[in-house]
């Protein structure tokens, strides 16, 4: 199988789907719904919906491709458990780079329930925690493409020069610098940087606005960013991705050490050992690539409001490298909590 992105033009969605054997799409409605990527939403008047994603190209020509992605869903055609946590594929194209999915109901996406205080309740949190289990037991050992993506834990001993910070706006290269320099902070990336142990296929993004909510069970879209990995990475990341939301919607202090592991995160790590037996220094990693994807979700923020991302009205950027540190400074006593749960 060949993974190289040969495609200089993008082709018509409804061209796509029609390949795949979908029916009806001379009167379906074309939605964009693009980010770094062409995405189009297809809309069915019998009430059917699909996603066509293609790398579009802004994207191409800065080197990204849908490789690891496509490898996801491909490995899940053969691996019962890791399509379980999957969208729906109905077409695969690795030569010119195109995916097409079954689309998800508007209520089951995060944009429609990130408004309720009581997100994400125990059972959405369980649902992503038996999800994860679900994608590393199902790939343990398995040969995957690439390795996935860990470099915000580097950005103390990597060269300037060698940074990619996915976005080169002023305001990450200066909370860039922040973290690269922090007494606090840079010791933990460095410690997790050391610690990963690759052993599995990794999401690599793990956040709710990348997931299908329903009662009881989440599946995870955008594997752009997935290979070879630890799955502490990924528990790390669904865990500063819930702890943070407070933070990043409503402008909240950042929690006290004795509120770290609520309700949704014991639930998330609850859900994770039903499905998969964990090792004994799994909460010690997934702990410091908490406080490391913390540093990256500031990167993030900091990256949308460009300059000035450390001064006046950059609330929320101050929060997230607050709360990054105060989990550096007690992540002992955390650890120790995140143990009871995973191994009690």
């Amino acid at each position: 199988m060949t993974a190289t992105a040969e495609a200089p033009v993008l082709l018509d969605p409804r061209a796509v789907l029609r390949v795949a054997g979908v029916g009806g799409l001379e009167e379906a409605v074309l939605h964009d719904v693009s980010r770094s990527h062409s995405v189009t939403l297809a809309e069915l008047p019998d009430g059917r919906a699909f996603v066509v994603k293609q790398v579009s190209p802004t994207a191409r020509a800065a080197g990204r491709s849908l490789a690891a992605e496509l490898y996801a869903y491909r490995l899940a055609s053969w691996r019962p458990a890791l399509a379980a946590a999957l969208p729906t594929p109905v077409h695969l194209d690795e030569r010119r780079q195109v995916l097409a999915l079954v689309a998800a109901a508007p209520w089951q996406l995060y944009e429609a329930q990130a408004g309720d205080d009581a997100f994400p309740s125990t059972s959405l949190a369980t649902a992503l925690g038996r999800a994860l289990a679900a994608v590393h037991t199902s790939t343990s050992g398995q040969p995957l493409l690439a390795d996935v993506a860990c470099g915000v834990l580097h950005l103390p001993d990597t060269d300037e020069q060698g940074w990619r910070l996915g976005d080169e706006s002023a305001g990450a290269w200066e909370v860039a610098r922040e973290a690269a320099g922090d007494a606090v902070l840079a010791p933990v990336l460095r410690e997790a940087a050391a610690s990963l142990r690759p052993s599995c296929l990794v999401h690599g993004d793990v956040k709710w606005d990348n997931t299908v909510l329903d009662p009881g069970r989440v599946l995870l879209f955008d594997w752009e960013l997935s290979g070879s990995g630890d799955p502490a990475w990924d528990l790390g990341c669904a865990l500063a991705e819930t702890s943070t939301l407070p933070v990043r919607l409503g402008g909240a202090d950042p929690a006290e050490a004795a509120g770290w592991l609520r309700p949704s995160a014991v639930a998330l790590l609850a859900g994770y050992i039903e499905w998969r037996s964990v090792e004994a220094d799994l909460a010690r990693r997934a702990v410091l690539c908490w406080v490391g994807r913390t540093v990256h979700l500031a990167l993030e923020c900091a990256g949308a409001m460009g300059s000035g991302a450390m001064g006046a009205g950059s609330e929320v950027v101050v929060d997230l490298l607050a709360s990054a540190r105060r989990l550096a400074a007690v992540r002992d006593d955390v650890v120790g909590r995140v143990e009871r749960v995973l191994r009690p």
